[in-house]
């Protein structure tokens, strides 16, 4: 009998690939001065969790058993979870490629907009609101509090 790949495998290689590319890109940020963290630290931690995550994800529905025939709109919704996921992955690689090019609130913005109104589509408003307030929220820790330089791409 053929074994059919879970999604959560494909998915879970889908976030690994990005993992291990927005870790790579990381490493390339300045480095921070004597006690200073540098601006790659942050990126560098988001992209261990999401490999670290993916990892599990991958593991885990490696060790299900394999899925059951499923209804047709069983099936809808499986592919529709997918292209939900595949997209959030297209845009946290859109979101890095232009960071520093729109800026911190530019980008940080847009991408947080996206990324809750894909999952949240039936409450546009309160996932607006909350995509700004986790941008305002991320810069006030991080121009603020740490002192980290955020850039300012085309605010500046």
């Amino acid at each position: 009998m053929r074994r059919v790949l879970h999604n959560d495998v494909v998915i879970g290689v889908v976030l690994l690939a990005v993992a291990l590319w927005y870790g790579l890109e990381a490493q390339g940020f300045r480095p921070g001065r004597a006690g200073d963290p540098g601006a790659g630290m942050f990126p560098t931690i988001l992209a261990a969790l999401l490999g670290a995550l993916a990892l599990w994800m991958i593991c885990a529905a490696l060790l299900k058993a394999p899925p059951a025939p499923r209804s047709p709109e069983a099936r809808a919704s499986a592919r529709a979870g997918f292209l939900r996921a595949a997209a959030a992955a297209a845009l946290t690689v859109g979101f890095v490629l232009v960071f520093e090019w729109l800026g911190y609130i530019l980008a940080t913005a847009l991408y947080a907009g996206a990324i809750a109104l894909l999952f949240r589509p039936r409450a546009p408003l309160v996932a607006l609101a909350a995509a700004l307030a986790a941008v305002g929220f991320l810069y006030l820790l991080f121009e603020v509090l740490l002192n980290a330089r955020l850039p300012w791409g085309l605010l500046a």
